[in-house]
């Protein structure tokens, strides 16, 4: 049975828009969405609403998701976490996105990356992390030191002012395991 989660969870790393594609899936789904809440996203804030909107609330979640948003700014803060129980949720989530206020300084994505990795360890079905920011020099001093490690298993979408992560958290174990299982099962 963990294999089979494995088995998805890479799949969803490597083709995220699958997800919305063809049959639905059956397993549900934690979405941990971390926005840049610095100004770094304000003058392309229309555009990083828009494809959340179509991407993410209206290709990858459905029905019995779990979502859980947090605001990078100087400090991170949760500002929704639920579980989707139908189309309300839906334009609940579209609403906020509109009412995203970005503020002055640096977005601090260190310690929402730490809480995020922490729920993602408690969570109990798939796990997908994705990160929204802005230009590359807005958030460079948020993930000096350790924090660099937790984007180790990353792929990145650019736009034009801003980008979109998904993000592997958790997975240095797990990749770990599975490389050693490998490299025993070939002798």
């Amino acid at each position: 049975m963990q294999k089979k989660y494995r088995v998805i969870l890479v799949f969803v790393l490597l083709f995220p828009r699958v997800l919305g594609a063809g049959d639905r899936r059956n397993i549900p789904l934690d979405l941990f969405l971390i926005i840049d809440g610095s100004s770094t996203l304000k003058n392309v804030q229309n555009a990083v609403v828009r494809w959340l909107n179509e991407q993410v609330v209206d290709r990858i979640l459905q029905e019995g998701d779990r979502i859980t948003i947090w605001i990078a700014a100087e400090k991170g803060e949760l500002v929704f976490s639920d579980t989707l129980k139908g189309p309300g949720d839906k334009a609940r989530i579209k609403r906020l996105f509109q009412s995203l206020q970005f503020k002055e300084g640096t977005a601090n994505f260190a310690g929402v990356l730490r809480e995020a990795t922490a729920r993602i360890q408690q969570a109990p079905s798939l796990a997908y992390t994705l990160l929204v920011s802005g230009s590359t020099t807005g958030r460079a001093p948020s993930l000096g030191g350790d924090a660099v490690g937790l984007l180790r298993f990353t792929r990145v979408e650019e736009f034009s002012g801003w980008r979109a992560m998904v993000i592997g958290l958790g997975l240095t174990t797990r990749v770990q395991q599975a490389a050693a299982a490998y490299m025993q099962g070939g002798r």
